[in-house]
């Protein structure tokens, strides 16, 4: 990358995506703007020649998926510990949705990942095997298990299939 135009270019795109990727993987803002920051100094100065839009930004969710699972191995968590949570608060079904999201930041990251690109960030199945490199039926696999182990640990919520 050459200018700091195009810097600034890639981080209004990007950034709010990639925040939200790492937001819940890490859970603190503190934490997400540091590895956010990483990312975009990675892509500043490591980045490989990129095909397409869509190779570019595979390359920089599975840098911060990447980068993320190394923080968290590095500090010693497995996961996130409750008490650092830091939610957003709503108005309606409040203890619902907290719930949702710390079992979401529970599952092991392959999961978790799947289900962050997929809920949150409005990727088809076919574009997140490309992005993460692996078969469309392994993230299909992926989804199902997130949703089976999400399924027995919200069972309290009596959620009817769909």
């Amino acid at each position: 990358m050459s200018t700091n135009i195009d810097f600034q270019k890639k981080y209004k795109e990007y950034g709010e995506m990639l925040y939200r990727i790492a937001f819940v993987f890490l859970g603190t803002p503190d934490d997400t703007e540091d590895i956010l920051q990483e990312v975009f100094i990675t892509l500043l100065y490591n980045s490989p020649e990129f095909k397409t839009k869509e190779h570019e930004k595979a390359w920089l969710i599975r840098i911060t998926q990447n980068k993320c699972i190394n923080f968290l191995k590095s500090s010693g968590r497995k996961t996130l510990p409750l008490d650092e949570l830091k939610l957003p608060t709503y108005s309606e079904n409040n203890e619902e949705r907290i719930d949702i999201v710390k079992n979401i930041l529970s599952l092991p990251p392959k999961y978790k990942t799947a289900v962050i690109l997929y809920y949150y960030n409005d990727y088809s199945v076919e574009e997140i095997a490309k992005i993460l490199k692996i078969s469309k039926s392994a993230v299909k696999m992926r989804l199902k298990r997130a949703r089976e182990i999400l399924k027995i640990e919200l069972e309290d919520y009596n959620y009817e299939e769909k």
